[in-house]
């Protein structure tokens, strides 16, 4: 078996890490920097949620417009499952960029409906958001209704083949005042 790391290993160096360290709510905004998910009200993850089967989608080659149903086949995707989206957004721009927060690729609002419906655990993206602006919080709350998480910001989704199936181990510590939850994701696969 082979284990692939797709947590984002965030240097105190790093100008995000940089920014959040000088916060008032210093642990509050911490938990979005990196690999994490981000936390409405008093949501609580079940326990089963730790190991799901996985599928990776690559849609890196789209930069120009938004993602769609029609670059997707939700066929291979399972409730709950772990899906990933390889946007390329991690490759192309170092995290921290000004260009990593600003010119990631979105998701249009009908591949997210599709999606929650499908009633998944995880959404992972190599990206900061699926959405923008207030879009972004309004994405993570539809996925909520229907028990799924927004994991942003994973790393080395190239390592993964696409649409084969994988095991997905995902490990978080809870934090009743956090809005964003600090996560380890591993995806493993056969040789």
């Amino acid at each position: 078996m082979r284990y692939i790391d797709l947590t984002l290993q965030v240097k105190k160096s790093n100008r995000v890490y940089k920014q959040a360290e000088v916060q008032l709510k210093k642990h509050i905004v911490m938990g979005h920097v990196g690999t994490h998910f981000d936390i409405y009200g008093e949501v609580q993850l079940p326990l089963e949620y730790m190991q799901t089967r996985g599928v990776l989608f690559d849609v890196s080659h789209i930069k120009d417009r938004e993602i769609t149903i029609d670059d997707v086949d939700l066929d291979y995707v399972k409730p709950g499952d772990f899906v990933m989206f390889r946007t390329g957004s991690i490759e192309r721009h170092p995290y921290g960029s000004g260009l990593y927060f600003s010119s990631s690729t979105q998701f249009s609002w009908e591949l997210i409906q599709e999606l929650a419906m499908e009633r998944v655990k995880f959404v992972g993206i190599d990206a900061p958001d699926l959405r923008k602006g207030k879009d972004h919080v309004e994405a993570d709350k539809l996925f909520l209704k229907y028990g799924t998480f927004v994991i942003e910001n994973l790393t080395n989704l190239s390592a993964i083949e696409p649409q084969s199936v994988c095991k997905m181990l995902t490990m978080w510590h809870e934090d009743t005042e956090a809005t964003g939850i600090k996560c380890r994701v591993v995806a493993v696969q056969a040789e």
